[in-house]
């Protein structure tokens, strides 16, 4: 793994909504191309991602709550990681190359935080969640979910 880097990472919590949240490039080339699919959640509970041009939708195991999230730029392809529950990779496009998390309804988790990718393009990513399980049983047993419950780890390298 020569040249193997962490170029950046940015790191928040983001308020889960409907059982999921974004990933999201500022770009938002989506909105203003009528070829480009709007963002949509995974089709199941087994399915972490989805990606499109400019956006990410992450599926959780549960609504209402607040997760942590972490985002990663990489110069090459970084180790997969053992320790989380449930992991996937995906392709993904971003027109700005500026990252940031948001909700389904109420925004951004931040005005002014992003995550710098080395370059407008095509990436490569790699999302792992842990807390989902743990997550589902607190909703259903309490009808609330603990914040932090969830983790949530993306990756992002250009091949």
């Amino acid at each position: 793994m020569d040249g193997l880097e962490l170029l950046a990472a940015y790191e928040d919590e983001i308020d889960v909504e409907y059982s999921q949240f974004l990933v999201k490039d500022e770009g938002l080339a989506w909105r203003t191309d009528p070829n480009l699919a709007d963002p949509e959640p995974p089709l199941s509970a087994d399915e972490l991602v989805r990606s499109g041009v400019d956006w990410i939708c992450v599926g959780s195991n549960a609504q209402d709550h607040t997760a942590h999230a972490r985002l990663e730029a990489w110069r090459g392809e970084p180790p997969r990681q053992d320790d989380w529950e449930l992991t996937e990779d995906f392709a993904f496009t971003a027109t700005s190359g500026r990252l940031f998390l948001d909700t389904v309804t109420t925004g951004p988790a931040s005005l002014t935080e992003r995550l710098a990718l080395p370059a407008p393009g095509g990436y490569r990513g790699r999302a792992y969640s842990r807390g989902r399980a743990e997550a589902r049983r607190a909703l259903a047993e309490t009808f609330e979910v603990p914040d932090g419950t969830e983790k949530y780890l993306f990756q992002f390298w250009q091949e």
